[in-house]
């Protein structure tokens, strides 16, 4: 997978990952804070078919598989 900017040509840019953490909830299972020093782990990575926005111009970016 490779994602280019048709604008700037930059090399960086934020999409969607899905990781997990642990959480501290009440008895209706509502947020209340991070548990500790939460291990993250990673669902699942960027992938190609999610929108990918250059970091530098904000342009969309083309991702090729």
């Amino acid at each position: 997978m490779k994602a280019t900017c048709p604008e700037c040509n930059s090399k960086q840019f934020v999409t969607v990952a899905h990781v997990t953490e642990d959480w501290v909830v009440n008895e209706n299972g509502e947020f209340v804070e991070v548990f500790g020093s939460s291990d993250t782990y990673v669902v699942h990575g960027p992938r190609a078919g999610n929108i990918w926005i250059c970091y530098k111009c904000g342009e969309e970016a083309k991702v090729e598989e």
